[in-house]
């Protein structure tokens, strides 16, 4: 079973475990505007001709998904990004998935590689986002005699959508639905909307 028909199989759960884990980070999130929009209204005029220190415009942070059962799924992105402007930030990243497929023995799959990406506000926390992702995986093919064989390649994932960031005062988290428009056959979101929750943090 290729990665593809694993990910259809655990998307609606993967869905529900997201959002469940989402629910107590967002509570005590932050969105990516935080710093103009938290001193009075006389300081906004200041906040636009100055720029934040640096401390308050680097931020980390990531997301993690995970299954257990028939299907073994871990995922794993860390992030660094850097605010702009009150409404654009843009960053670098890694990724690493495990699968494993405990129910018909299949060997496991590790999928890593770097990503880029960029967000931008448009309304009170909804933002769109754009990543360019790079994976190393199991990429496989059927030779002239009909036989599937796998070797290992690099896979280019362009994935745009939007989300919603919102929260507290020392942590941001942020939720978002995206789709992989190159739609490269081996590619670990070929055929499925991108469903990820995170965590970022200012230094």
């Amino acid at each position: 079973m290729s990665i593809q028909h694993l990910q259809m199989k655990l998307f609606k759960q993967t869905i529900l475990l997201i959002a469940i884990a989402a629910l107590p980070v967002l509570s005590y999130a932050q969105t990516d505007s935080a710093y103009y929009n938290s001193n009075p209204p006389q300081q906004k005029k200041q906040q636009q001709k100055q720029k934040p220190p640096l401390s308050q415009r680097i931020y980390v942070g990531g997301n993690l998904g995970f299954y257990f059962g028939n299907t073994t799924y871990i995922a794993v992105s860390p992030i660094v990004g850097y605010r702009f402007t009150e409404n654009f930030t843009a960053g670098v990243g890694g990724t690493y998935q495990y699968w494993k497929d405990n129910y018909n023995n299949y060997p496991a799959s590790n999928v890593y590689g770097g990503l880029l990406f960029g967000r931008y506000n448009i309304y009170k926390g909804l933002f769109l986002e754009t990543d360019l992702e790079f994976n190393n995986l199991d990429a496989y093919s059927i030779d002239q005699n009909g036989n599937l064989y796998s070797s290992r390649q690099w896979v280019t994932s362009w994935l745009v959508g939007g989300g919603y960031s919102g929260g507290g005062s020392r942590g941001g988290a942020y939720f978002s639905v995206l789709y992989d428009v190159i739609q490269d056959p081996n590619s670990p979101y070929y055929g499925v909307p991108v469903i990820r929750a995170g965590v970022g943090f200012g230094l």
